[in-house]
C-alpha cells in the first residue's frame, strides 16, 4: 500500500513539473518593464524631433508607467512596445527609411472601416460581441505600426464577428421561453 501511494505521489510530482515550469522565464520582471518603457520614451522622443509623434503614443507610455506600482509588468511591457512600434514606424516613414505600401495601407483602412460599420450595426440591435471593439482597436494599432497585412486580417475577423452578432441578434429577436418553462413573477 505504501508503494502504491509513493508511485501516485511520484506521478503527481512529474505531472506538476510539466504544468508549472521550473524557471521563471515566463514571468516579466520590473527591469524588463522599465526597459520597455525607456525604449518607448526614446522612440517617442525621436518621433517628436521629426514632428510625427502622436498624443496616443504618449498616452500609451503614461498608461504603462501607471501600471508599475501595481506590478502589472507584463501588461506594461505590452503597452510600451505598442507605443514604441508606432513611434518607430512614424519616424522611419517621415525620415524615408521605410516606404509605405500605399495599397496595403488603404486595404487595411478599408477593412477597419468595414469592421467598425459591422460592429455598429450589431450594437444597434444589441448583438455586439464582447471582443469585437478590442479587435478593431488592435487592428488600428497594427495599421499605425505599419503591419498592414496583420491589421487587415484582424479587421476582417472583427467584421465577421460584427456580421455574425447582428445576424444572431436578429434571429433571436422574437425568441421566447419554451412553453414548458415558466417565468417567475
Amino acid at each position: 500500500m505504501k508503494n502504491r501511494h509513493r508511485s501516485i505521489a511520484a506521478i503527481i510530482a512529474v505531472l506538476s513539473l510539466g504544468i508549472a515550469p521550473m524557471t521563471s522565464a515566463w514571468a516579466t520582471h520590473r527591469t524588463e518593464a522599465e526597459q520597455a518603457i525607456a525604449e518607448a520614451k526614446t522612440a517617442h522622443a525621436k518621433a517628436a524631433e521629426a514632428d510625427v509623434a502622436s498624443l496616443q503614443t504618449q498616452t500609451l507610455i503614461e498608461q504603462a508607467e501607471k501600471l508599475m506600482p501595481s506590478r502589472q509588468f507584463t501588461k506594461a511591457v505590452e503597452i510600451a512596445n505598442k507605443a514604441k512600434m508606432q513611434d518607430t514606424f512614424a519616424y522611419e516613414k517621415a525620415s524615408g527609411a521605410v516606404t509605405t505600401d500605399v495599397a496595403a495601407d488603404r486595404k487595411a483602412k478599408q477593412a477597419i472601416d468595414a469592421a467598425e460599420k459591422a460592429r455598429k450595426q450589431a450594437a444597434s440591435v444589441g448583438g455586439e460581441w464582447r471582443d469585437t471593439a478590442q479587435m478593431i482597436q488592435d487592428a488600428k494599432d497594427l495599421e499605425q505600426s505599419g503591419r498592414f497585412e496583420e491589421a487587415t486580417e484582424l479587421a476582417v475577423k472583427a467584421q465577421h464577428q460584427g456580421t455574425l452578432g447582428y445576424e444572431q441578434a436578429m434571429a433571436e429577436k422574437d425568441a421566447d421561453f419554451p412553453s414548458y418553462m415558466r417565468r417567475r413573477q
